[in-house]
């Protein structure tokens, strides 16, 4: 290559370099400078704002702009001083706070003296009290939240208007006549209003809020007793009775009597200030109860035959005023959650008054002495169970109350005496006289060697269960006495096959459940081991078991049982009231049946899903029984499934109904009752042919009222060729015309059948409306057509 070529290139070579590196210098003069560029455009650009912001300000508060934010703030402000005019009525709730605080000293100081314990029954009522007071506390600290939520967005409204600046704009001001000053004084004065309210009503809360606090250790330290005191009665707590004396004690009988009860007074007053709602909807209970029980009795009486309704009638005839009022005495106790012993007792004592007026119409001599008796001894255990302290005549009453009471029921046990007149005894009698028997022996025991406690928790129940046994039994008849006058009075289509004997066996039985549930429901309450007791229960029903890869608990089966028992209850109830066979009368055709057959089947079917529901038994293990139950059907429930099938089939489609007379495989009869598997029919001799709904489907069946009850009937009869026939014809037609059970369209006719050797054969066909008048109308016109024939000398052969 030539020498200068090699130059130019070097000469170009080192130009390019040259020139990269000015470039290079260039740019990063440019990264060095470029923090100041940046931060000359954001001072630029906040200038922009604040110029934009200044301009927007300016719009502001022009005078139209102005006039609507005074506008806006002016009902803002309304809207405070409207809501501070509606203030919180916290008059009240420090009234009843501080009552409530007296009380938890009162409380407090109790429990931590150590001279004069609180017994278990104290601490029982201790402990309602302390959870009513919990319920009352928590009711209070929910409305304060809610009304300080509430005041905390009013005085947000209010600093909105407070920290508006524009508002104290002078020259805006004069041209708005001070509207705009006004509106930030106001803003100013319900700022201190709310500051008041505000330190009020915190102040308020946190008394709530500590004594909340103060009722919880309360009630931790009362079930701590409870329990320290539940394992001591089982121990020696005073001295033996044959070793006691008057001076282990430092009060007599009588103060510790009148300490009581005064302040068991006191306690009712503050349980029953504390729920009136509940007694509330007990009242309205007793009131609905009272109207029902006045009225059919009232509609009972002006009937004509109202002697023979009210002979099956006993204590509701009597009087329907303490018949409702014993049954609200009786179960409404039972509504509480959790009531004082000196409540429960005072709802017992009116509930024994009320059983004594009721039972005295009903006793014999024998038996008013022994329901003085048990009256005597209820209200000495009773009085018993609410003293605070031990006296020495408080032994000798136990001891005394419960001999006599051991011995009235040994001897009631022994002789059968008579007790009631007009009134069946219960057969539950002995059992109910045992369990007593074995509750005041325990409680002599009890006593003999020093468990005060449980002697008087024992002596109590056993008076109590024995009494509570005849209420109970009492309270059934009343409201089988009033169901059975419900029926007597609307003779309605639910009602008019009711008779006495058949509502007693199915309402007897479900109403005598009830009853043994609440009466041991209340010995467990006496004995006060209810808690512990459903404690017990509930982990053993819950606690979840395994069989295999299968979870379950014995609640879920319960649970799917009761629910099912439930179904059947209620598809018996159905099946009786649609049940036509106690009607005396002749069957008429209803479609009642195929709808009561839809109703059972549909109370079935809601009761098995609702119980698999409730159970939580799995889906797919209903799709295994399915399976197995498939597999059954194909090897041996072939015709058990086909009648339930066609039992679904004919309610729906409705072949046959209640009160058609049918006819299938040569029976004849009239459909009674049409059922999930079979049907009866009854074939007018006495007997009831059960015809599964298979054959019903699957076989001919003759339907003769499917329509209609209309039916045709043929007579024949023959008249010598030597009579007249025209003549004989025209008095057959005159005696049809006469009938008036006959029908007239289709006309009757009588037509010659056949001629035989020295007759002819004359036909009679004719409709009737009813075919279960077709033997009486069709032997009245024979009779009809022989006296006419004789009469006009025309003779038959």
């Amino acid at each position: 290559m030539p020498v200068t070529y090699r130059l130019k290139a070097i000469f170009a070579c080192l130009f390019f370099s040259f020139c990269f590196c000015l470039a290079n210098a260039q740019v990063k003069k440019r990264v060095k400078h470029r923090p100041k560029v940046d931060s000359a455009i954001l001072e630029l650009n906040s200038r922009i704002s604040d110029s934009i912001l200044n301009e927007k300000e300016i719009k502001d508060t022009t005078v139209p702009n102005m006039v609507n934010k005074v506008e806006t703030y002016s009902f803002s402000l309304n809207r405070a001083e409207n809501f501070f005019e509606r203030r919180l009525d916290t008059a009240g709730m420090f009234q009843g706070l501080s009552k409530m605080e007296r009380g938890l000293n009162y409380f407090h100081n109790k429990l931590e003296r150590n001279d004069n314990p609180l017994n278990l029954r104290n601490l029982n009522t201790a402990s309602v009290l302390l959870g009513e007071s919990r319920e009352t506390m928590t009711d209070w600290q929910k409305s304060l939240d809610f009304y300080i939520d509430q005041l905390n967005g009013i005085h947000q409204l209010i600093r909105t208007v407070k920290q508006d600046s524009s508002l104290l704009n002078d020259s805006l001001n004069q041209i708005l006549h001070g509207e705009m000053s006004s509106v930030y004084e106001r803003s100013l004065s319900l700022d201190s209003v709310y500051h008041t309210a505000a330190i009020k009503v915190n102040t308020l809360r946190n008394r709530v809020s500590i004594n909340f606090l103060l009722v919880k250790d309360l009630q931790t330290t009362i079930i701590d007793r409870q329990q320290a005191i539940g394992q001591a009665m089982w121990k020696q707590e005073e001295s033996p009775f044959l070793a006691f004396c008057s001076t282990d004690y430092d009060v007599t009988i009588w103060d510790v009597i009148t300490d009581s009860l005064g302040r068991s007074l006191r306690v009712i007053k503050i349980f029953m200030a504390t729920t009136w709602d509940t007694r509330t909807i007990n009242l309205i209970i007793w009131i609905l109860l009272l109207i029902w029980f006045l009225v059919t009795r009232h509609v009972v009486r002006k009937k004509p035959d109202n002697e023979s309704i009210l002979r099956n009638l006993t204590f509701l005839k009597k009087s329907a005023i303490l018949s409702s009022l014993l049954l609200l005495f009786t179960y409404g106790s039972f509504v509480y959650e959790s009531a004082p012993a000196a409540y429960i007792h005072l709802n017992e004592f009116i509930r024994l008054i009320l059983l004594s007026i009721l039972l005295s119409f009903y006793l014999t001599r024998a038996g008013k002495i022994i329901l003085y008796c048990v009256a005597a001894i209820w209200l000495a255990f009773a009085i018993d169970d609410l003293l605070v302290d031990s006296a020495y005549g408080e032994r000798w009453g136990l001891m005394l109350g419960g001999l006599f009471l051991m011995g009235l029921c040994i001897w009631m046990l022994m002789k059968k005496t008579i007790i009631f007149k007009n009134l069946e005894d219960s057969i539950a009698r002995k059992w109910v006289l045992f369990i007593t028997l074995i509750q005041i022996i325990i409680s002599i025991v009890c006593n003999l060697t020093g468990r005060v406690t449980l002697s008087k928790l024992f002596a109590f129940s056993a008076i109590d269960s024995l009494v509570l046994a005849v209420t109970l039994k009492i309270c059934c008849s009343i409201l089988v006495d009033a169901v059975y006058t419900q029926s007597e009075v609307f003779h309605n289509r639910f009602f008019a096959f009711l008779n006495f004997v058949d509502l007693k066996n199915k309402l007897r039985g479900v109403l005598w459940i009830v009853a043994i549930f609440v009466w041991i429901l209340a010995i467990l309450k006496n004995l006060t081991v209810f808690d512990r007791f459903s404690g017990i229960v509930m982990y053993f029903i819950n606690k979840p078991r395994t069989i295999g890869s299968i979870n379950f608990s014995y609640a879920s089966g319960l649970l799917f049982i009761l629910i099912i028992w439930i179904s059947s209850v209620l598809s018996q109830f159905v099946n009786f009231f649609f049940d036509e066979s106690h009607n005396p009368v002749p069957q008429k055709k209803t479609k009642l049946g195929s709808i009561a057959l839809i109703v059972r089947i549909s109370i079935w079917t809601a009761g098995f899903l609702i119980a698999v529901a409730a159970a939580g038994i799995p889906l797919d293990k209903i799709s295994i029984l399915i399976g197995a139950l498939g597999v059954g059907i194909g090897f041996g429930l072939q015709n058990l499934v086909n009648n339930l099938v066609s039992g679904i089939i004919i309610a729906f489609e409705r072949p046959i109904q209640i009160g058609d007379t049918i006819e299938i495989s040569g029976k004849t009869g009239t459909v009674q009752e049409i059922g999930v598997r079979s049907s009866q029919i009854s074939n007018g001799e006495g007997a009831n042919i059960i015809v599964p709904n298979g054959d019903l489907l699957s076989q001919q069946l003759i339907n003769w009222t499917m329509h209609n009850r209309n039916k045709r009937i043929k007579i024949s009869f023959s008249v010598p060729y030597q009579s007249d026939f025209r003549k004989a014809r025209d008095l057959v037609l005159e005696e049809l015309n006469k009938n008036q059970k006959i029908m007239r369209d289709p006309k009757p006719a009588v037509t010659v059948d056949t001629f035989a050797n020295n007759a002819v054969n004359f036909e009679v066909k004719f409709w009737v409306p009813d075919m279960s008048e077709v033997g009486t109308i069709r032997n009245e016109l024979m009779m009809d057509i022989i006296s006419s024939f004789s009469n006009n000398a025309i003779s038959m052969a």
